[in-house]
């Protein structure tokens, strides 16, 4: 069965390098994203630490990103190495390619957006002093219905945020991130910008 799956990777990276390239720079390596990105995939989520493990990331590599302080990232190799050993006999190659162009496409989206009301963005966190109240206010404003203007669970703004629990405020990066990592490929600068002016007024 092993030449099966060499066969398969192969065919994955003859009609997929590409795009898979595309997906890990706008990814940097993240292991978020790429783990977002395999838990589709895999049709079921696939938490971090398999993530890793995946990847094949070395201590050395946590090690260096904990000193750094920052979420240890993934080399292109083992990005690579990662999606041939995903595939399984009788996978459906061309849906590889499908998932792989619709997270392209909310990453560029998302950066475009991004760049677009940051500086919308920095003034919303100056005003309200990075409040996570004020922060969760805009938040549920931009959801779809139902949810829309409806508060959250307690607690999850700062899960959004990745703030720790007991945190009353958080850092303008803090809350681009998370905008970023939630932002819906459905989403227009133009649509958020109405919500930013709306909650800055």
């Amino acid at each position: 069965p092993h030449s099966n799956i060499t066969m398969s990777g192969d065919a994955l990276m003859a009609l997929c390098k590409g795009n898979m390239e595309t997906f890990f720079g706008l990814a940097k390596g993240g292991i978020e994203p790429v783990g977002i990105l395999f838990s589709e995939l895999a049709g079921e989520p696939m938490p971090p630490a398999v993530i890793m493990q995946v990847l094949n990331i070395s201590e050395d590599q946590l090690k260096e990103a904990q000193k750094s302080q920052i979420a240890p990232t993934c080399s292109l190799d083992q990005f690579f190495e990662a999606m041939k050993a995903s595939v399984d006999e009788g996978d459906d190659i061309a849906n590889y390619k499908t998932v792989l162009e619709k997270h392209i496409n909310r990453m560029e989206v998302a950066e475009k957006v991004i760049t677009e009301l940051r500086p919308k963005m920095t003034a919303f966190h100056q005003k309200v002093e990075g409040s996570l109240a004020k922060i969760e206010g805009l938040f549920t404003d931009m959801a779809p219905e139902p949810q829309k203007g409806k508060p959250m669970p307690p607690g999850m703004i700062n899960a959004l945020l990745r703030v720790p629990k007991e945190a009353t405020i958080c850092t303008c990066e803090d809350f681009i991130e998370c905008f970023q990592r939630n932002l819906d490929a459905s989403d227009t600068a133009a649509k958020l910008t109405e919500t930013f002016d709306k909650h800055m007024a």
